[in-house]
């Protein structure tokens, strides 16, 4: 009864909302309205009962119908949030969602999966912003959204763009239902790619094909096996790039990435081409000072004094094995002091970062607290302790860590557990605060995925990293450097020291080319951490 009268009260003509009015969709597209509602209901539903805070599931489908107005540029009408206000339970809640689907559905940014898109990703107005679809990826590598399977992130197909370009797509081919759609799936060949005309690289990761044929980011690419890449073929040459056929290794059955030739442009220069061999590769997120082969590094800073650096990038499964082989070497040559950077590391599995702090720690010790909506769920541990057998630990050498106003999450977690265990000093900058524990739920559509935050990361000490909508410079959120250790430096400075440290670790291993993070005295980050350490080696001569 009272569904029904949500529907007459919403429907009824009433003042357009600013922008062009909503306009009903014909009576035959109520079913698909109401297939939409209950996708964004079954998701919201997984996320009112994991979310770290207890959320209504009115909240939830306020924000996924403010999440579609906001996409058109619309206001939410009042009679809208009335209605949702209004409702009484779940069966009144999916009458609403199908009736403002109805009413926005001759807006073209709702057209096909958009509208579950922004829906469901409208929850992140009542948890967090990190709370949101994501895809699933099409390998395991946590700083990698897509690589084509070579190694190479292209300007535009990321984030939205890449997960709404895989659904149309892909639901073109069959391969997903048009779940919750008003309108039947476009054609294949009509699907538009992500990807402007000509194709411009936006990143090349580190030891992957693309990066030992010598690939640079800013490198445009001009044809795609042979046939120039133009406005005419974009859609076609994007799906046979992104979606190569299926190929097979015929030793082992297992999947292979086909070779791909590409044409580029560098600057002012001659055009050239490479073939870029269709292997398989994990990316690089250790570096050193100097590359000696395709994989691994002198990380030997200061050689008088025999200061070692080890810069770390994204934290991938396997870095620390990577960092204990960095750390024997550095050993073997009498290494006395150590450097370690995380001013870039943008956090990644939980894993591999407490193994590298627990390799500077005694066991046993408290790495990082964990706080749960849920803690009797399985696998939900209440604290990590460097309890991992057949560590090796160095537990002497003495320790600086960088940090900057981009160590997040991750990398925050490796700072803070050797901080509060007295091992390291802190130089450089705050970091981002960032201490979200997420799990993965069913996106509903697509194959997507929804991250949801489950829980909330402490340091040893107990206090909290997590920097929130209300928190102020005098909070606890963060770390920040240890007293007279900061590096004033401005934004525009730290953004061209990533740059360097980007193409640092891009260079060939053949290269004799000089580059500007090579000099550490151009990097006051460096320049710091080197008079704290030499300091500290000459107080114990």
């Amino acid at each position: 009864m009272f569904a029904a009268t949500v529907g007459i009260v919403l429907l009824a003509p009433t003042a357009p909302v600013p922008a062009q009015p909503p306009v009903p969709a014909p009576k035959a597209d109520r079913f698909k309205a109401e297939e939409f509602a209950r996708v964004v209901y079954q998701v919201a539903d997984q996320v009112a009962l994991r979310y770290i805070k207890p959320v209504e599931m009115k909240e939830l489908i306020d924000g996924a119908i403010r999440g579609m107005y906001e996409e058109c540029g619309l206001a939410v009408p009042d009679r809208v949030r009335d209605a949702v206000r209004a409702a009484n339970g779940g069966t009144d809640l999916l009458q609403v969602l199908a009736d403002v689907r109805v009413l926005l559905a001759n807006q073209p940014a709702l057209r096909g999966p958009r509208a579950l898109y922004a829906a469901i990703n409208g929850f992140k107005h009542v948890t967090e912003p990190a709370c949101q679809l994501v895809s699933p990826r099409a390998n395991t590598f946590a700083s990698v959204d897509m690589d084509f399977g070579i190694g190479i992130e292209l300007e535009g197909v990321s984030s939205s763009a890449w997960m709404l370009y895989q659904v149309e797509y892909k639901t073109a081919l069959n391969h997903y239902p048009a779940t919750g759609w008003l309108e039947q799936p476009p054609r294949v060949e009509a699907v538009t790619a992500p990807a402007g005309v000509p194709w411009r690289i936006k990143r090349v990761i580190p030891e992957s094909p693309a990066q030992k044929a010598g690939l640079r980011p800013g490198d445009v690419i001009t044809h795609f096996n042979g046939t120039e890449i133009g406005a005419d073929n974009v859609n076609k040459l994007f799906a046979q790039f992104a979606f190569p056929p299926q190929m097979y290794d015929p030793r082992t059955g297992l999947p292979i990435t086909p070779d791909r030739t590409l044409t580029f442009r560098r600057g002012p220069g001659k055009p050239f081409s490479e073939t870029i061999k269709g292997t398989s590769y994990v990316p690089a997120s250790a570096f050193g000072v100097m590359r000696t082969t395709e994989e691994k590094w002198d990380c030997m800073l200061d050689r008088k004094y025999k200061i070692g650096y080890i810069r770390i990038g994204a934290v991938e499964t396997g870095l620390d094995k990577k960092v204990e082989d960095m750390i024997a070497d550095l050993e073997k040559r009498g290494c006395r002091a150590l450097i370690l950077d995380l001013r870039w590391c943008p956090g990644g599995y939980v894993d591999p970062g407490v193994r590298i702090a627990g390799t500077f720690l005694p066991q046993n010790v408290m790495l990082a607290q964990m706080k749960y909506r849920n803690p009797q769920l399985a696998g939900n541990q209440p604290e990590l302790r460097n309890v991992f057998p057949n560590l090796t630990r160095h537990l002497d050498i003495p320790l600086v860590v960088l940090v900057g106003q981009e160590t997040t999450g991750g990398g925050e977690l490796i700072a803070a557990a050797l901080h509060d265990n007295d091992r390291c000093v802190l130089i450089g900058q705050r970091t981002v605060g960032r201490a979200s524990i997420q799990n993965i739920v069913d996106g509903g559509f697509g194959g997507l995925q929804f991250k949801v935050t489950v829980g909330e990361s402490f340091r040893p000490n107990g206090k909290s990293r997590q920097r929130k909508p209300d928190s102020g410079p005098n909070d606890e959120w963060g770390l920040k450097p240890d007293e007279g250790l900061d590096v004033p430096i401005t934004k525009d400075k730290s953004h061209e020291l990533r740059r360097w440290a980007e193409l640092h670790a891009l260079r060939p291993v053949d290269s004799n080319e000089a580059l500007d993070f090579d000099d550490p005295n151009q990097d006051p980050y460096r320049v710091k951490a080197l008079d704290y350490l030499r300091k500290k080696l000459d107080a114990k001569k």
